[in-house]
């Protein structure tokens, strides 16, 4: 039989447990995330819950925040769809999503003038609310429409980076502040930086030999090590060249397994030439030479490594043995697959 004393202290003990896993059930470290919907073009915004959880009202009530983007300078963003957290979503009823805003703006500051800001905020009236959060949910918030110029490269579109990209005090930001941040329940700082996500690569849809959605411009606005893809819409045609295509970084080339088109190079000049310590990597992909035959690598030169995978070469000019060359190889060269080379 218990005394009074055991009793009380027994119900004191789960009075402070229950106290402290309210305490320690609060959200502490969140990351953001940029998806891109290849189904609507929509750019999709999640928070990531790192570590954490919240399940009460307070804990998971939406309190200051912002989510910065970086677009080229130019681009017309708008928000299309709102999501999470929703209004008066204090009993889980909640149907209205969270006001989020374009709030933040500068345009083409001095500091970083190809570039275009924009900070995003929720508004705090009313109060609004997540459902419950746990450690790994990733939480779409909102949807974001971004157009860019002509000129410009989709892979530049992306999350503003708290202590790299311009703060208030650079040239031409105007004071404004775009440092991402997040809170929720209290006003502890729980952002703590970005996640990889899913962005889109500028694609080949042209057969030009420059501007939007040709091989020349997805090369240049491609990041290190990014695979540059050949829409099916290029089959049978050939993207023809007028100058060399200069390989300054790792990239790789790649088509479907429906489609076939045809890179022809220029008459006085290689399609493409890699530098030194820098690749290309071509897969399933037919070559045309120019007619120049004392040219010294027709379709290639060389000076980092060039790896050819299923492809098919054509040089007319292949039987004058003593001037010219369709490759320049100066550097490393790996035939991986079936490659043929033919007049």
């Amino acid at each position: 039989m218990f005394s009074k004393t055991s009793s009380f202290r027994q119900i004191a003990i789960i009075i402070i447990c229950f106290w402290l896993s309210n305490l320690n059930a609060q959200v502490t470290e969140v990351k953001y995330m940029i998806k891109f919907n290849e189904d609507n073009q929509h750019y999709d915004c999640y928070l990531v819950i790192l570590k954490g959880s919240a399940t009460s009202i307070q804990l998971r009530t939406q309190l200051s925040s912002q989510f910065s983007i970086v677009v080229p300078t130019g681009s017309d963003v708008n928000i299309v769809q709102k999501y999470m957290p929703l209004q008066n979503n204090q009993s889980y009823t909640g149907t209205v999503p969270c006001l989020w805003t374009l709030g933040n703006q500068i345009l083409h500051p001095a500091a970083q003038p190809l570039s275009d800001f924009y900070g995003i905020t929720p508004s705090l009236v009313p109060a609004c609310q997540y459902n419950n959060l746990a450690e790994g949910d990733s939480i779409k918030l909102f949807s974001l429409s971004i157009t860019i110029p002509g000129p410009a490269c989709k892979s530049h579109i992306r999350l503003f980076q708290n202590g790299f990209d311009p703060g208030a005090a650079a040239p031409g930001m105007g004071g404004g502040d775009f440092s991402n941040g997040f809170t929720i329940g209290n006003p502890t700082q729980r952002y703590n930086g970005n996640l990889p996500g899913y962005l889109p690569s500028d694609k080949v849809s042209n057969s030009q030999d420059a501007g939007y959605g040709t091989l020349r411009k997805a090369v240049t606005c491609a990041n290190n090590n990014e695979p540059i893809f050949v829409e099916d819409s290029l089959t049978g045609k050939n993207i023809q060249l007028l100058s060399p295509i200069i390989i300054d970084k790792n990239i790789n080339i790649y088509r479907s397994s429906n489609s076939s088109f045809t890179i022809k190079a220029p008459q006085n000049g290689p399609a493409f030439v890699i530098t030194q310590g820098n690749s290309l990597n071509i897969s399933n992909v037919n070559f045309i030479s120019g007619n120049n035959q004392s040219l010294t690598g027709r379709l290639f030169v060389n000076n980092g490594t060039l790896t050819l995978d299923g492809v098919n070469l054509k040089d007319p000019n292949i039987h004058f043995t003593t001037t010219g060359s369709t490759i320049n190889n100066q550097g490393q060269l790996i035939i991986s697959g079936a490659v043929s080379l033919s007049e």
